[in-house]
């Protein structure tokens, strides 16, 4: 995970407890112990084994019921074909969680090829309840409840209406900020850890040494609340959850350079990888429970800059009682711990969930509203989140998110051990550990 780009010697250490006992309250299937110990839920799994195991029509009719609504006639919806589409992904998601891993960990994880070349619920559940082997018997209930967590993001109304709200946002902005454009410029920023590492230092003419970070400014001038606003807007970026291109971390001719371009190994089609990984980590069983399936960022220059924006924001997209799950550690040190646990020190930003009206599809009714995540940051706050040895930095926050709030779910101690990933190092990785 760009190996030359974040420096974790300078990354401060967290202390969040054993990061191997999780709670299972929200996902109970990822429970280790969950077909050994109690429940109702489990005596259903149970007895649907048995009741399908060499039953050929009760087979499909429970493929059926997960994949239909209540009376579809069989044969006439989605079938088999459609839930292996869902056990290949959910393969495809745990390969690439291993891949995130340190390589000498790797091997030590990687799905059994028993359970990976099974596609069939009905093998699935077999190896489930009747395998003495606790490895298999959990990969292979991992790999149903990842397929039925990914049917029900593709199942979700929000998530199927993601790229229309997108585009709806789009709209919105474009006719309200973005006509208003009165100036564009293409600028290079050259900037380095200040003295007290924390602060960022940059300038217009970057230095030898420093990283570097290129942006298209927009000057805006826009009628608001009663008076002018003029306003330069560095950086802006909206974004579905599940069709997000990443910013690209490149060294380009010895420079550390922070672009922003499609990944060469950025797939064409939607992925549900974020999502899921959110659901796990945050303890949600509900998609729709996500409220930054939807977001936009912005940068400005300054704390002054983040008021005016706001002002334009409420008058585009909604209005100042429309906002909730305020966290502003720009303007308050005391919101810090409204922040992710994971989140680096001297991380600074406004972000709060923007309540937006869409118009109604059916007539008489009211319109409806959704959330959109709105970000913004300062310059200087922004920088603080793609500088290599920033405690903030962007990319660090996520491999702390992988490594204690993903990783333990996925890789529970009771079937791998503990001793083959070191979660008490700077980072999150064990002592000596040099890079991401």
């Amino acid at each position: 995970m760009y190996e030359r780009w974040v420096d974790a010697t300078h990354l401060s250490t967290r202390e969040n407890g054993d990061p191997w006992a999780v709670d299972y309250t929200a996902h109970p299937l990822l429970d280790p112990t969950f077909t050994q110990r109690p429940s109702r839920v489990g005596r259903f799994f149970h007895e649907m084994s048995r009741r399908i195991e060499h039953d050929d029509e009760a087979y499909r009719g429970e493929i059926n019921r997960l994949l239909n609504p209540p009376g579809t006639p069989a044969g006439t919806g989605h079938g088999a074909a459609d839930l292996m589409r869902s056990m290949t992904e959910a393969d495809a998601y745990v390969r690439d969680l291993v891949g995130l891993l340190p390589a000498p960990s790797q091997a030590h994880v990687r799905p059994q090829a028993t359970v990976t070349a099974c596609n069939d619920l009905r093998t699935l559940m077999s190896l489930l309840f009747s395998r003495e082997d606790p490895r298999i018997r959990f990969e292979s209930q991992r790999k149903l409840y990842l397929a039925k967590l990914l049917l029900d993001i593709d199942h979700s109304r929000h998530i199927q209406q993601g790229p229309r709200h997108k585009a709806y946002i789009e709209s919105l902005l474009r006719e309200g900020l973005w006509k208003r454009a009165v100036d564009t410029n293409t600028v290079e920023i050259g900037f380095e850890l200040g003295p007290d590492g924390e602060t960022i230092r940059y300038n217009l003419r970057p230095q030898p040494g420093q990283e570097r970070w290129q942006f298209r400014s927009m000057f805006l001038e826009r009628e608001a609340a009663g008076r002018l606003v003029s306003l330069d807007v560095l950086y802006y970026n909206c974004r579905f959850k599940r069709t997000v291109t990443p910013i690209s971390y490149e060294i380009v001719d010895g420079s550390h350079r922070v672009i922003e371009r499609r990944r060469w190994d950025a797939k064409d089609h939607d992925s549900s990888g974020s999502i899921l990984s959110k659901m796990i980590r945050k303890g949600i069983n509900d998609p729709d429970a996500i409220t930054d399936l939807l977001g936009a960022m912005f940068i400005v220059h300054d704390e002054d800059a983040v008021f005016e924006l706001l002002t334009l924001l409420n008058d585009v997209l909604g209005n100042p009682v429309s906002w909730r799950n305020i966290t502003d550690t720009i303007g308050f040190t005391g919101d810090r711990r409204r922040l992710n646990r994971h989140s680096g020190q001297g991380y600074k930003v406004y972000k709060g969930d923007l309540d937006v009206l869409h118009p109604n599809d059916e007539p008489g009714l009211p319109p409806y509203r959704f959330p959109v995540e709105i970000q913004i940051y300062t310059l200087e706050g922004f920088l603080r989140t793609v500088h290599g040895a920033h405690d903030a930095n962007h990319l660090a926050l996520k491999l702390r998110q992988f490594l204690h709030g993903l990783a333990p779910y996925a890789f529970p101690r009771s079937v791998y051990g503990d001793q083959w990933l070191h979660l008490n190092g700077p980072n999150g990785h064990g002592p000596g550990t040099s890079g991401l």
